[in-house]
């Protein structure tokens, strides 16, 4: 009989640890619960040395700089788990799956399109909150509740830059752009689109760039013949338009400090910069954890890095003035209503016009221009004013 009851103590106690494990995170020492996210970043190839690994490291530091937070009058802490993410379908299907049936996971985020749609029906079924980058607009809906994107979105600044670039370039009236060829250049794709047809600005050659594209003259002689006043791209597909003779204008969404020192920062001043960076000390908090940063990982703190630090801040917010870690329908109540601390001020979830549910992060906007070396001038778009254009725009 003794027996008997010392094994159904065991059970009754193994039952209490799995559920409790699946309820709000796992309890660690001294009454501190670990909250685990899983993380799926691209953390190979080129996505992964200019996306991915920087992004990792600003997860692992926003999580240690935020420390022990308070949740219902309990005490919480992050515990990261990072798996590669591809980007693919494939890659964002293998994290999940790893994220969920291994790691037990009570959140979880994934980096790029293609992960982030392929992890999103799993963490519905098993009702886990899943915050994205990179995902289009219209792939967030009334359907799926627990789907969201905290990072800036490209739909989000992209009518802010149009906006600006109406009053103080109005003499771009056609605009050429070069995107990747995968989820993350279709959004910005459609953003370019009904943001110039708003404001006027033909879009005379859309290009896509393939996956593992190193050759950006055919590109390049495509979208010369067009006569653009604007090219929307990176600096490695300026530099063989400037060498075609190319003398407009030059903008980009993902900037890279190392890209303009390569290319030398007299060749790239007057380039455009929109989405918000780390850039001209519009927030000082800011600029010294960029030098922590650096000095940890001796990396630079690209614009995934920004981004990706600015998350974990939010979301920690979302839980402390949600109250809870486990219910997740206060939890989105709380996200759809609220307005959270961050990095940068202030930030909440909108973008109601593009998808009819919101679930995406409205930051302000900043317009930067490059005028010396690791010199920018900004303007800046609020975050009420952001998200003013950004349903004018797309309504």
């Amino acid at each position: 009989m003794k027996r008997w009851l010392s094994l159904a103590a065991v059970v009754v106690l193994c039952l209490a640890l799995v559920i409790g494990a699946a309820c709000g995170g796992e309890e660690g020492e001294e009454g501190v619960t670990e909250l685990k996210m899983g993380v799926g970043e691209p953390l190979t190839g080129i996505y992964g040395a200019v996306v991915g690994i920087p992004a990792k490291h600003a997860f692992s530091l926003a999580a240690d700089k935020i420390g022990e937070f308070t949740v219902g009058g309990e005490q919480y802490r992050w515990k990261l788990i990072f798996e590669d993410n591809g980007p693919s379908v494939a890659g964002g299907t293998s994290s999940t799956t790893k994220f969920i049936f291994e790691h037990n996971v009570d959140f979880m985020h994934q980096s790029g399109g293609s992960p982030a749609l392929a992890a999103q029906p799993m963490c519905q079924e098993k009702g886990i909150l899943l915050d994205a980058a990179g995902v289009s607009p219209e792939h967030f809906g009334p359907d799926k509740p627990l789907f969201l994107q905290t990072s800036a979105t490209w739909a989000i600044h992209i009518p802010p830059f149009f906006d600006w670039l109406s009053k103080e370039h109005p003499e771009v009236k056609r605009v050429g752009y070069a995107v990747p060829s995968d989820e993350t250049g279709y959004a910005l794709a459609d953003a370019i689109d009904v943001s110039a047809a708003y404001y006027g600005i033909e879009v005379v050659a859309p290009e896509f760039i393939p996956s593992g594209t190193v050759e950006y003259y055919p590109l390049a002689t495509r979208i010369m013949s067009k006569n653009p006043d604007l090219l929307i791209g990176t600096t490695m597909m300026a530099e063989p338009m400037w060498e075609l003779g190319y003398e407009g204008l030059c903008a980009t969404w993902y900037w890279v400090a190392s890209g303009a020192e390569k290319r030398g920062w007299d060749t790239v001043q007057g380039y455009l910069i929109f989405m918000p960076h780390a850039l001209a000390g519009l927030w000082p908090e800011v600029d010294a954890i960029v030098v922590e940063f650096e000095d940890r990982y001796g990396v630079e703190l690209g614009p995934s890095a920004f981004w990706a630090l600015n998350v974990m801040y939010v979301l920690t917010d979302v839980l402390r003035q949600a109250g809870t870690v486990d219910d997740m329908d206060k939890i989105i109540e709380t996200m759809e209503t609220g307005s959270f601390d961050s990095l940068v001020g202030p930030i909440s979830y909108g973008g109601e016009a593009i998808n009819g549910v919101g679930h995406l992060g409205i930051w302000s906007s900043p317009i930067y221009e490059v005028v010396g070396e690791h010199e920018y001038r900004a303007d800046v778009y609020t975050r009420e004013e952001t998200e003013a254009l950004v349903n004018e725009v797309f309504k």
